[in-house]
Order: structure tokens, then C-alpha cells, then sequence
């Protein structure tokens, strides 16, 4: 959808949009005390976030009639000059490199994603340990005395 557009400019933008509304929504839901409540709200945050980034990589996909089969020269004959050639290989070399720069970006921006929530999740459950931990060596210590 996106192909005759600068890849880096359509990106860029997105990710500058997906910070602004980090930081907004971060502002909007105020400050969080229970440690549950804040790993939620930052999974809510890179759920949209990385959903967001990766329909738009979705639309920078090259269409794909230009990767399918239809077009395909079958013989030598087909291709009347070095210009035709030329235009053919470069058309299909686009669409090619645009493909790898999706894939590329969709594979870091979802490893990305999925190691920030996971980092937070297991934060989150350590520090819910440490106080269940704490709270029931603090019960036994005074059932002692």
C-alpha cells in the first residue's frame, strides 16, 4: 500500500506516535500503587503499541500481485529490450527489499514486546512473592513470641 513511500519516514512517525501515546497514557491512568494494577496497565501499552506498529508494517507490505506469478516472462522472446529487463528486475528488487525490511522490523519490534511483558510480568510476580514472603515470616516471628 505504502511501497512508493520512504519506509524509514512511515515508521518513524509511527514509533514517534506510539512514545507520545506511552507517555500520555501513562499521565491519564495516574499512579498505580499495586504492583498487579501496573503490570496490567503496561501490558494494556504494548499490546496497542506493538499492534499499532505492526498494522503499519502490515500496509508497507508490497502488494502482492508484484511477488506473485502473473507477469512472469515465460520465454526470451517476451523481453524485447534491455530497458524492459531492466524494469522488470528492478520493479521485483523493490518489492524485495521492501519485504526484508518489514520482516526485519516486525521480527524486533515483536521480540521487543514480548520481552518488555515478560520482563514485567515476572517482576511483578517477584515482588508479589517477596511480600507474601515477607508478611509470613513476619506472622511466624510474632506467633513465636
Amino acid at each position: 500500500m505504502f511501497i512508493e513511500s520512504d519506509f524509514y519516514s512511515i515508521l518513524g512517525s509511527a514509533i514517534i506516535f506510539v512514545l507520545l501515546f506511552t507517555i500520555g497514557f501513562k499521565f491519564w491512568e495516574g499512579k498505580k500503587e499495586d504492583e498487579l494494577e501496573k503490570a496490567i496497565s503496561l501490558l494494556k501499552i504494548n499490546i496497542f503499541s506493538t499492534g499499532f506498529l505492526l498494522v503499519v508494517l502490515w500496509f508497507m507490505l508490497p502488494s502482492t500481485p508484484s511477488l506473485g506469478t502473473f507477469g512472469f516472462p515465460e520465454t526470451v522472446n517476451e523481453i524485447q529490450s534491455n530497458e524492459q529487463l531492466l524494469n522488470y528486475l528492478q520493479t521485483y528488487n523493490e518489492a524485495i527489499v521492501r519485504t526484508t525490511q518489514v520482516v526485519r522490523w516486525f521480527i524486533f519490534i515483536f521480540v521487543w514486546a514480548f520481552l518488555t511483558t515478560l520482563y514485567s510480568v515476572i517482576k511483578t510476580f517477584q515482588s508479589l512473592r517477596e511480600k507474601d514472603y515477607f508478611s509470613n515470616v513476619k506472622d511466624e516471628a510474632s506467633a513465636k513470641r
